[in-house]
């Protein structure tokens, strides 16, 4: 919901007992039903139906048996809690539960300044329940006996009382104000979780949804000028706008009243002012009252210094969330030290949960203040070490989960772990590449770079893939690593192979093999000389797809790489067979398949067996492509590749049913 300051001042009278900027107010002994003195619901407010729903059942004296129920709204800074609080004490009231009043205060919580003790909020109290100040208790003590008896007296004659307390920080702070029966509420807002708080239950409030965050710029701006047609005028501009918001209540309210106060800027202006990320915070500022990044500093002023340090250096991490382990690695802290401190920042709302469980994220607009903290607040040196350690962390989680899939996948088994690990990161392992390039950190660009594309690779995630690839390529084409350029260039021209970009894929491995032959590097000759092949032989480039699997063909066997022979050999064959020469092919099919069976390689045996019934399919020997399938089926079954196997299957039903 839109920021609500909750300043009140004044007298009181009618049920609604309020103790406001801690003012003494003095009711009637006899209080009639009504609404007078809680501070007005907005009427700009919207959405919310989910969570009113909450918090109203929740303080219904006759939902449950329960001693005392708190209900604490928790949130980040601007979320909209002290409206949606009122909104609900309003409706409880008009619901009839609360006929002994309502105690209202504001209590700072974070505010040094105005902060407010819990003395100072019984002694308020105490004179909104209509004691006079020569009656009261000498002690802080006794002050806490009176408030208490006199709430049991309104509850001895059925009278339930709410209790708001609005903008607590501590449990401490909230307990003493606690009555002690079960006719009586609380309802608190705090921008902490108040976990220790007895008999709470707990609402988290986010932020609005999109529509719910549209509506209330366009809400706001009827109000304050009914003949304003912009945000009708200008609806993907207001839908922009409520993004660039983070559509936190506080910020919407604030750019809604911006466009109020000036009908003549267009809302596409505006939004366009707030793309900006490094003003976007200035701009989010309206009268000198309302303004975000206050709202965030009173939070941020709460924080211990490690926690606020670790705040700030979150903010270095350039993907959408962050993981516990990397959250250690950019704060140089422990596991369980790392945990600590996020799990203290959740508590106080300066982040949120990320998905899946354990991991965390900033709102948008609180990831700016942390950025702006940073920068304000840490050195160089300081910055340079914490990055350096998130890269290293993500450079080294990459290559340790690669590894396991590789030996999970020789031993013929899935790690699931890895995998997970790997599709969660992908985003951020994509973004700290960048922030490795950028930051020119060639031990982590490359390696990084081969592990985030090769993970790409089995992702068949061509595009992102090549993005990466082409980083790597620019980055170690400045390097004097030739070693390292020849295997990006290779890297790189995988995946333009796997696009059908061609052209591009035959020149890049054509600079990549005569880096390899520069090097004596007689693998990368090899496997390049391959793909070059492939590459070709899709093109329908068969004279030069021959040359160079022929070229490759010995390179192998001298290195004694047998399965680089078995699948050039296997490639030999369908270059042959898209020639037409069939009697070739059928030899180097059969060349392949010897390969593979001394070996053991199940699939390379499945697919040349599969090959060869197409072959024998097509030269008139139904009986050697029904022997042929029948084998390559039973080997994708071994091989638990059972779409295969079907597609086999449906191969000999085919011939079957043939004349």
């Amino acid at each position: 919901m839109n920021h609500s300051s909750n300043d009140l001042s004044g007298s009181v009278t009618g049920s609604v007992i309020q103790a406001g900027h801690v003012e003494q107010l003095h009711l009637a002994p006899t209080v009639p039903t009504a609404l007078a003195g809680l501070p007005p619901t907005a009427p700009e407010f919207t959405g919310r139906s989910a969570a009113l729903r909450d918090v109203t059942a929740a303080l219904d004296p006759g939902s449950d048996g329960s001693p005392v129920v708190v209900s604490t709204l928790s949130g980040t800074p601007g979320v909209g809690k002290t409206a949606l609080a009122l909104r609900a004490a309003h409706e409880a009231l008009a619901a009839g539960w609360f006929s002994g009043g309502v105690l209202f205060i504001n209590l700072q919580g974070y505010d040094e300044r105005r902060f407010v003790e819990p003395d100072t909020a019984v002694s308020a109290f105490l004179s909104a329940l209509g004691v006079p100040d020569e009656l009261f208790p000498p002690t802080a003590g006794g002050r806490l006996s009176l408030y208490r008896s006199k709430l049991a007296d309104l509850a001895a004659r059925r009278s339930g009382v709410l209790v708001v307390l609005d903008n607590a920080s501590s449990a401490h702070q909230v307990s003493p104000l606690l009555p002690g029966s079960p006719v009586h509420r609380v309802l608190v807002t705090s921008r902490h979780a108040l976990g220790d708080l007895p008999g709470s239950r707990i609402v988290d409030l986010g932020v609005l949804e999109p529509a719910e965050a549209t509506d209330l710029i366009v809400r706001t701006l009827r109000m304050r000028r009914p003949s304003d047609t912009r945000a009708q005028d200008e609806p993907q501009a207001v839908g922009d706008l409520a993004e660039l918001c983070g559509r936190l209540p506080l910020a919407l309210a604030v750019v809604a009243s911006i466009l109020a106060g000036d009908p003549d800027l267009p809302v596409g202006e505006l939004t366009a002012t707030l793309r900006d990320r490094a003003t976007r915070l200035d701009e989010l500022s309206y009268g000198g009252s309302d303004s975000v990044t206050a709202a965030f500093e009173l939070s941020y002023a709460g924080l211990a210094p490690e926690e606020a340090r670790m705040f700030r250096l979150l903010s270095l991490n350039p993907g959408q969330q962050v993981s516990v382990e990397a959250a250690a690695a950019v704060a140089g802290r422990s596991v369980p030290q790392a945990r600590k401190l996020l799990r203290s920042l959740r508590e106080a709302h300066m982040i949120e949960p990320g998905r899946p469980r354990g991991w965390v994220r900033f709102h948008d607009l609180l990831r700016l203040f942390a950025e702006l903290r940073c920068s304000a607040e840490d050195d160089e040196a300081s910055v340079e070490a914490a990055v350096d350690g998130l890269l290293v962390h993500y450079r080294d989680a990459a290559r340790d989960a690669t590894e396991r899939i590789v030996r999970a996948a020789r031993a013929g088994r899935r790690e699931d772990a890895a995998e997970h690990w790997l599709d969660v990161e992908r985003p951020n392992l994509r973004t700290a590449l960048r922030l490795a390039r950028m930051r020119d950190r060639p031990t982590v660009v490359l390696p990084l770079a081969h592990d985030v594309s090769w993970f790409l690779r089995r992702q068949q995630d061509w595009d992102a893939g090549l993005e990466v690839c082409e980083m790597a390529v620019e980055f170690a084409r400045f390097s004097a690593d030739s070693t390292q350029y020849a295997l990006a260039l290779y890297t790189m021209g995988d995946f333009l192979k796997h696009k059908q970009d061609y052209d591009r894929a035959l020149r890049t491995f054509t600079e990549a093999l005569d880096l390899y032959r520069g090097l004596g590097d007689r693998t990368g000759e090899a496997r390049t000389l391959h793909s070059l092949g492939t590459v070709a032989r899709r093109s329908g480039r068969y004279g030069k797809a021959e040359r160079y699997y022929s070229a490759a063909l010995p390179l192998f066997r001298a290195l004694g790489d047998h399965r680089g022979s078995g699948n050039t050999l296997f490639n030999l064959g369908i270059t042959a067979r898209q020639q037409a020469d069939h009697d070739l092919a059928h030899y180097r099919y059969h060349g392949a398949l010897l390969v593979y069976r001394r070996l053991g390689h199940t699939v390379g045996q499945a697919r040349t067996l599969h090959h060869l019934g197409h072959l024998a399919a097509a030269t008139g020997r139904p009986d050697a492509a029904r022997r042929h399938w029948e084998q390559a089926r039973t080997a994708y079954e071994e091989a638990a590749l059972p779409q295969h196997a079907q597609e086999v299957t449906e191969l000999l039903s085919e011939l079957t049913g043939a004349p």
